[in-house]
């Protein structure tokens, strides 16, 4: 009995030596996550804290992991002074899922020594649609005019047609026949990699990001759209990936070229 005693004592004073973690990770954020279903698109703010007890902190990471967009990098911080005590804030915002999804993210901390640490925390995310960023009633003008008869997608507005057609949208085109009788051509074309895909059935008043997304994979596209007039309306973006919609509201081919114009409204995926 005594020799057990003495086991169990010996068990016990081993256990209390035991030396502890020199690495510790901490995180959180302020959605409640813990109990709460969080909107797609929320901006998320992550407060990670780490410490070492005897080697300075080098670098903290910040991943997450889930079914839609698999593995993303979202912070990889190397610390200029590295320091046994490291604070990182940090907002991320949230993808926009197409269904309920869950997302670990994951808190790493490295020490000068190697010893890394990790911290998880598990979001429960409700599916959503980007939103859509509206502009309406742009005035575009022919290219027979000395108006603007170009679109830039950076600035959202309508330009002058540059040297490089490359740098803007699309822009409307000259041809022979409409210099030869001052008409509009009704054509608009891009050097950009921008493709056009007129979509009659397409219901532009109830736009959305997912529907967008939904219907562009289908649409016969080009780089040139042809006869354009009032009510058309037409899905825009790169060979992959869409990025908007418009819709024709008017146009007028004047007797004088510098009136001939075309009046749309558009819908951007943001």
């Amino acid at each position: 009995m005594k020799k057990i005693f003495w086991i169990l004592t010996s068990v016990l004073l081993l256990a209390s030596c035991e030396k502890q973690s020199e690495l510790v990770i901490s995180m959180n954020a302020d959605v409640n996550w813990q109990t709460e279903y969080i909107p797609s698109g929320t901006n998320v703010h992550f407060i990670i804290s780490s410490e070492s007890q005897t080697t300075p902190v080098q670098r903290i990471l910040l991943t997450s992991s889930d079914a839609e967009f698999r593995d993303r990098t979202l912070l990889d911080t190397v610390l200029a002074i590295p320091a046994k005590k490291a604070n990182v804030s940090f907002y991320s915002q949230l993808p926009y899922y197409k269904d309920s999804t869950v997302v670990t993210f994951f808190a790493r901390s490295y020490d000068q020594a190697g010893n890394t640490m990790v911290f998880p925390i598990i979001m429960h995310v409700l599916p959503g649609a980007k939103k859509l960023r509206e502009i309406d009633a742009v005035t575009m003008y022919s290219a027979a005019s000395s108006g603007k008869s170009a679109f830039s997608l950076e600035s959202m507005q309508p330009v002058y047609i540059p040297a490089d057609s490359t740098k803007v949208g699309w822009f409307d085109l000259l041809t022979e026949e409409s210099k030869a009788d001052k008409s509009l051509a009704r054509i608009w074309t891009s050097k950009s990699g921008i493709r056009f895909s007129r979509s009659e059935g397409y219901n532009y008043s109830e736009a959305t990001a997912l529907s967008l997304q939904n219907a562009w994979p289908n649409q016969v596209k080009s780089e040139t759209i042809k006869d354009l007039k009032a009510d058309d309306v037409i899905l825009f973006g790169k060979p992959n990936q869409v990025i908007g919609v418009m819709k024709i509201l008017a146009v007028f081919d004047e007797a004088d070229v510098e009136q001939d114009r075309y009046i749309f409204s558009l819908k951007v995926i943001e």
